[in-house]
């Protein structure tokens, strides 16, 4: 008989190894283990619903299925042929999405599972930061930026300066935003679980998570880095005993960060005028000067949306030095117009709302505030899913930590 529990612990332990396995496949097939983790867990979750006596679909997910659902008739009403419209669906991360809500809602995460993937979460926290200084000094160390983009001119050959080239650390291979979208919504449900368990080595992580967030050259992953440092307050509010010293942690770790970052030959006076606040004000940012293509595409799109990237909009786009509208609400209200982006952005609110309330009763802030980075990140990135490995182990951990306190 087929052990679904198993199936599903075997399955999101091989998350984890995520950067190794995308190492291989983008390289020899041109594909990052994304998309073929994303249809194996479609499988899985179909498994479920034919083998499950009972199938439970929270409440949140019935949003993002009207947002599928949506897409799909979308494309039907504008000639698009059914065959493709089956194969786009079965190949979207949105799908891969709700069949990994459904496995996950529907799996039993025990005590055995989480002391099983908590050392390799450790790991991937080390190595990262590891590879993050050594792309420091060797531009270029594990890089696929060169497969994402063939036949164009590597970046880093092109700006020549280490304080502007983006550092991927070890997530280069997996989608060129895994380091943002996976690897801080891990640490955040690292931390939280660390902060849950007292562990003295916290702030050992939250240094390591420090070096790659600032080395990585990407201004969201920095502050999303800040966002997860929150629940150290949050935690505690009512202590002030325990804000004074998560307070002191958080000097100590910015100034560790300062004086490693100096010994490895970083200049922080050059790393602010370069790449920091590089444009000198905020008007002259390309988020900025989206909000200009926004009000000028989305009356022409506001009910159904364009369905996508346009001609036109890529062109004002470029205009503007960016390749598409960079903010992802605005992005989205344009490409869905209002109808698509009130499920879409509700299936968000409702997510959002589900772990807010499961952290105040159990008092694990880590599942919140990694999805709260998934929310800060679209305020300059344009994702619309959320099938990055670091966010559904946040929905794990929040799982397990309900279950416990269910119990």
């Amino acid at each position: 008989m087929l052990n679904l529990s198993k199936l599903t612990k075997n399955y999101f332990f091989l998350l984890l190894f995520s950067p190794l396995l995308s190492y291989y496949t983008l390289s020899f097939f041109d594909l990052s283990s994304q998309f073929y983790l994303g249809i194996v867990v479609l499988f899985i979750g179909v498994i479920y619903i034919m083998f499950s006596k009972k199938i439970k679909i929270p409440n949140y997910a019935w949003w993002l299925l009207l947002f599928i659902i949506y897409s799909f008739l979308f494309n039907v009403g504008n000639d698009v042929s059914i065959f493709t419209c089956l194969t786009r669906l079965f190949k979207s991360p949105q799908t891969h999405v709700f069949f990994a809500l459904i496995v996950i809602n529907n799996c039993t995460f025990d005590d055995r599972f989480v002391k099983r993937v908590i050392p390799l979460i450790k790991f991937t926290v080390i190595v990262a930061a590891i590879v993050s200084v050594i792309q420091v000094i060797k531009i270029g160390f594990f890089d696929a930026t060169d497969i994402w983009e063939r036949g164009q001119i590597h970046e880093s050959e092109v700006i020549g300066s280490i304080y502007l080239t983006y550092r991927e650390s070890i997530f280069s291979f997996v989608d060129p935003n895994e380091q943002g979208l996976s690897f801080i919504p891990l640490l955040s449900v690292l931390a939280g679980f660390l902060l849950k368990n007292k562990s003295r080595w916290l702030i050992v992580f939250l240094i390591l998570g420090g070096i790659t967030a600032i080395l990585s050259n990407s201004r969201y992953i920095m502050i999303a880095f800040l966002l997860i440092l929150f629940q150290l307050i949050v935690l505690h509010r009512v202590n002030l005993k325990s804000i004074f010293k998560y307070l002191i942690s958080s000097i100590i770790i910015v100034l560790v960060l300062y004086q490693i970052l100096i010994y490895f030959g970083y200049n922080f006076n050059t790393w602010y005028q370069e790449r920091l606040f590089a444009e000198g004000a905020i008007t002259e940012t390309t988020r900025y000067k989206a909000i200009d293509n926004f009000l000028f595409f989305f009356p022409k799109f506001y009910l159904f949306g364009s369905g996508g990237m346009t001609d036109d909009i890529r062109d004002a786009s470029n205009a503007i030095g960016s390749s598409q509208i960079h903010v992802g609400y605005l992005c989205g209200l344009v490409y869905f117009g209002i109808i698509g982006a009130f499920f879409l952005f509700g299936f968000w609110f409702q997510l959002t709302k589900h772990l807010y309330k499961n952290a105040k009763r159990t008092k694990y802030w880590g599942a919140f505030f990694a999805f709260l980075v998934f929310l800060s990140a679209n305020l300059s990135l344009v994702k619309f899913h959320v099938f990055f490995y670091g966010i559904l182990f946040a929905l794990i951990f929040d799982k397990y930590y309900s279950d416990k306190y269910a119990t």
